[in-house]
């Protein structure tokens, strides 16, 4: 034992090309993933997703301003709103809860009409009436 906590001269030496062998390692992966992070940012430079995959932020068949008249849910007194959700085409997803179970509507804007409606309950179906 030479006081520094080694019992053998070739100890050292193995230990310190351990080190040496995961520092290369190391680097290799440090390469290797930097080429493929350059070569997706190739990718998709070169290969961009089409238009048509995006979507609009205003929809075609509504005008942005104008009167639409007095649009009215006939709900029971005590709905309460509590979601909407944008859907495509111009619709709406809107989430009720009081006055009764609670409810998803697809309401269709830009024609002012209820194009579905999905009442949640434990009741049998033929109990529940949705005009």
């Amino acid at each position: 034992m030479n006081g520094q906590g080694v019992s053998a001269q070739g100890s050292g030496m193995a230990g310190s090309r351990g080190l040496l062998a995961a520092v290369i390692g190391m680097g290799v992966l440090l390469a290797v993933g930097s080429l493929v992070l350059v070569a997706v940012l190739v990718h998709r430079i070169a290969h961009p997703h089409p238009a048509g995959s995006a979507r609009p932020v205003a929809e075609a068949g509504v005008a942005p301003g104008g009167d639409y008249g007095e649009l009215v849910l006939d709900e029971p007194a005590g709905t309460h709103v509590t979601a909407l959700t944008r859907q495509d085409a111009g619709l709406l997803a809107v989430a009720l809860t009081g006055g009764g179970p609670d409810r998803v509507l697809l309401w269709d804007v830009a024609h002012r009409r209820i194009l579905a409606r999905l009442v949640m309950s434990r009741v049998p179906a033929q109990a529940v009436l949705a005009p």
